[in-house]
């Protein structure tokens, strides 16, 4: 990174930065050049080194804003602001020597590179004549610096208001006139420059002329900046800048600089409809700034990899978003006065705001703004419902539209916004130390708000690697694992500790955790895990597998890369999968990708009835998956050894509602036998009873799931709250990490008040007071 240490702004467009690079100002000479680029996602651009400070380590450059690059570095970078890369210095440097008579031309964003270049003709003992020219005298700088190293400085204005009126040319023409000098050095736009040579032609005086406009990537690599110079191609960037005009082929340059005008006319748009945003939404701060019928009525499509090649591979399915197609919809979303969509997201991410970033093209505001409320936005983004949450709230629906597709604009900003790399908070005084059982997504979630309130976090998880659910039960064709990985990592950043292979229940007791080892409060979010059977013959066979065991043999241990990894996997050719949630389509592509020829889902109620995601249940059909609905297991048939050859189902209709509003499936006494190797119970789970069989008095419902505060997720225990699966039963990723963040929010209100209350309840939770956290430069000799 390099940092700017002067930022200096001479009119509208023209502004300098002095910039911190030793090695570069160490090197510089008079005609270099450096390349720029600000971030991850700007172009590289050339520049003109206008001064150098070897003993300070700067490198001066004078930059005109013309482009969408230029701009952002005189409206968003300021003294004290860093940016990526600042290259070299390249080129070859101008010959310097005595040759008499010198003069130097600078026009526009050439004014400045004259500079250097004027001091070193100067103290090499020539005469100096500098004309620069400028649009008004509201534009002119540098006037006194040039004029020190100058006999004579002309300054020329378009308009007259300054110095001589007219084009620079017509006064080099006038000192052409007076007596010929030795050498014309011209720095400028393409046209000045080449206008400069046509003046100087006849009187045959050698003009040099700088090209380095022309460049991408400055080290001779990709040939952009290729001109033919008498005849020869030659490159700007190691055989140049600097050229005799008078050989250099100006009518292949003109053309040549034409190419992208399309593209720099397309981009100077799109800066204009940025502008506009940001004065709508964040300057006025309008909102349903949009009408319906300015609005595309469908969705953004998101590319999806081919049904036939995905089905044999866990590469990712769902592509996401590119820019072009995130910012298309982000379009949709007309910035509500009242926005539902919040009150439907169980974390309740501020989903108009991360998307007024977004639109204004601010990745890293757009990403902050949903840790604010979710630490995972690309794991979210990939696996959480939107369609019956968030994006059921969206406004749009009510026009008979399709809503706006946040999940995909999660996504998309979780994965391409490139943040700060969080450090961990520091306080004048810790809050308390807090114990965390299971690192799936209410875990996380809840150390993420913990830290953030000055807690001592550590948590506890009985696998070896961290995640969860994320980990052993969503394949990675879903949930990639870098993905995973890239958003615990911002935990670990910000100071939380994970310990792995350690049971609670087992390893330790909760009430261990808060005698012996001194945490203040415990919240069990170790999720439910235990499977669901049915009860029916032949189950105990060796190939009927639970999800959670099959799910956790692929996606855990490799199984499917067995024999090269040790875990072994085997489901032969035929699958049958029951149950038809998204646990069940997960069962149901795995077996497809470690194998078997045929799968099949059975379930015993109607499509309609599935509780899988509609994408899910798409994916599934499009590879090739069998469906049985309103079909339900009867036996599982067994051959002499013992292994499964086919699974015998009764056909069933669906009765009236029940008074949950499902339709029961009522058996019609007509039965079917499908031959299979394996079968895979995806029912959902049961409560997992390690912690609560380990600790004493901890209160259960009549399924074994702990009792907790629907607001607050305390337990009958002081000090010990609950959340997720393990309370609720199976739910989404989105609810536990809701849950987790009650907790969080509870068990720091619970801290603060000195844990003299209990149990904590929501009243309390309004007497909490979030602990700011010191400024880096603030921190004490004695804070932790």
């Amino acid at each position: 990174m390099y940092t700017i240490v002067r930022h200096e702004r001479f009119s509208e467009n023209a502004f300098l930065w002095e910039v911190l690079a030793p090695d570069v100002a160490a090197a510089a000479q008079p005609g270099h050049f450096i390349m720029l680029r600000l971030n991850e996602s700007g172009e590289r651009i050339p520049l003109t080194v206008a001064d150098f400070d070897r003993e300070r380590g700067t490198v001066t450059i004078v930059v005109q804003a013309l482009g969408k690059t230029t701009r952002e570095m005189r409206d968003h970078y300021q003294a004290g602001d860093t940016f990526d890369d600042f290259v070299g210095p390249l080129g070859l440097p101008q010959h310097i020597e005595k040759q008499g008579h010198v003069v130097l031309v600078g026009g526009g964003l050439g004014v400045a590179p004259i500079f250097p270049q004027l001091r070193a003709f100067k103290q090499a003992g020539n005469r100096t004549t500098c004309i620069v020219g400028f649009r008004s005298q509201d534009l002119v700088f540098w006037a006194d610096k040039l004029a020190e190293f100058s006999d004579e400085l002309i300054v020329c204005t378009d308009d007259g208001s300054a110095g001589r009126a007219g084009f620079v040319t017509a006064a080099l023409k006038d000192v052409l006139d007076a007596g010929k000098p030795d050498v014309v050095v011209a720095i400028g736009p393409m046209p000045m420059m080449h206008a400069c040579v046509d003046t100087t032609r006849p009187y045959g005086v050698k003009t040099m002329v700088s090209l380095n406009t022309i460049m991408v990537d400055g080290t001779g690599m990709c040939g952009s900046c290729r001109v033919t110079v008498d005849g020869e191609v030659k490159f700007a960037c190691v055989d140049g800048p600097d050229f005799d005009g008078h050989k250099v082929d100006f009518k292949e340059l003109h053309a040549r600089q034409k190419r992208f005008k399309k593209q720099e006319t397309q981009a100077n748009e799109d800066a204009a409809h940025i502008c506009s945003l940001e004065e709508k939404l964040f300057v006025q701060g309008k909102r349903t700034y949009k009408k319906y019928s300015a609005l595309e009525r469908h969705q953004v499509k998101m590319p999806e990899r081919d049904p036939h090649e995905r089905a044999g591979t866990f590469a990712e399915v769902n592509l996401g978003y590119n820019y072009a197609a995130a910012l298309r919809e982000a379009e949709r979303c007309i910035q509500c006065i009242n926005p539902t969509c919040i009150a439907g997201c169980p974390v309740n991410i501020d989903i108009p705001r991360f998307i007024r970033h977004l639109l204004v093209r601010d990745l890293d505001a757009a990403v902050e703004t949903i840790h604010e409320s979710s630490i995972f936005p690309s794991v979210c983004g990939r696996v959480c419902p939107q369609e019956s949450q968030c994006e059921a709230q969206c406004v749009l629906i009510k026009a008979k539209m399709e809503p706006v597709a946040i999940g995909r604009l999660e996504r998309f900003v979780g994965d391409n916004a490139h943040p700060s790399s969080p450090k961990p908070p520091q306080f004048e005084q810790r809050l308390g130390k807090v114990a965390i059982v299971g690192s799936g997504p209410g875990g996380l979630a809840a150390a993420a708000d913990l830290v953030k309130f000055g807690a001592e976090v550590t948590v506890y998880e009985a696998l070896h690697v961290v995640g969860g659910v994320l980990r052993y039960g969503i394949p990675s064709f879903r949930l990639p694992r870098d993905i995973i990985d890239k958003e615990v990592q911002r935990l670990r950043d910000c100071g939380v500790q994970f310990q792995t292979n350690k049971v609670i229940g087992k390893t330790f007791t909760v009430a261990q955790l808060t005698d012996k080892m001194g945490f203040d409060a415990v919240f069990v979010a170790a999720g439910a895990g235990a499977p669901s059977f049915l009860g029916i013959p032949g189950e105990f066979a060796g190939q009927v597998f639970s999800a959670n065991e099959f799910l956790t043999r692929v996606n855990l241990m490799g199984g499917d890369q067995f024999p090269y990894l040790d875990t072994p996997i085997g489901v032969g050719d035929r699958v049958v999968v029951i149950g038809a949630g998204n646990t069940a389509m997960d069962c149901l592509r795995v077996a497809k990708r470690v194998g078997a020829s045929s799968v099949r889902c059975v379930y015993r109620r109607s499509e309609a009835e599935a509780p899988a995601r509609i994408e899910e249940l798409r994916h599934a059909k499009e590879e090739g998956i069998e469906f049985s609905f309103l079909h339900a297991p009867v036996e599982i048939l067994l051959n002499d050894e013992g292994d499964v050859r086919a699974i015998r189902v009764e056909k069933m209709a669906l009765g009236e509602p029940d008074a949950r509003g499902r339709r029961s499936p009522i058996p019609q006494g007509e039965f079917v036998e499908w031959e299979c190797d394996t079968v895979i119970y995806a029912l959902g789970t049961k409560a997992n009873p390690i912690v609560a069989q380990a600790t004493e008095g901890l209160a259960l419902n009549k399924w074994g799931y702990i009792v907790a505060d629907d607001d607050t997720q305390a337990t009958n225990l002081p000090g010990v709250f609950a959340g997720g699966d393990i309370v609720t039963g199976g739910a989404t990723v989105i609810l536990a990490m809701s849950a987790g963040r009650r907790a969080a929010k509870a068990i720091a209100t619970y801290l603060q008040k000195e844990r003299a209350v209990w149990p904590i309840r929501a009243a309390h939770l309004e007497d909490f007071v979030p602990p700011t956290a010191l400024e880096p430069a603030s921190v004490s000799e004695g804070a932790v």
